[in-house]
């Protein structure tokens, strides 16, 4: 009973800290024209309020950098 319950339990544990953290990023645009990825999981935000978030958010931040260096190609943002 005993053993059933420990193998029980640590898959349980395992399944739970096996289990991957949904990431989101988003690009925000500052005022001056340069644009930054942020994590939206972390609990910090910029500092000051002189940006403009995006409207969308990506699961990875290799997408959020691929949309980032279209926009730098298209000049809206540096």
């Amino acid at each position: 009973m005993k053993r059933g319950l420990l193998v029980l339990s640590a898959s349980l544990v395992s399944i739970i800290a096996g289990s991957r953290a949904q990431a989101s990023y988003q690009i925000i645009r500052w005022t001056s024209g340069y644009c930054q990825i942020v994590d939206q999981a972390t609990p910090f935000r910029p500092f000051s309020n002189d940006y403009k978030t995006g409207r969308k958010t990506f699961r990875s931040f290799g997408e959020a950098t691929i949309v980032r260096a279209k926009l730098v190609a298209q000049r809206q943002c540096w």
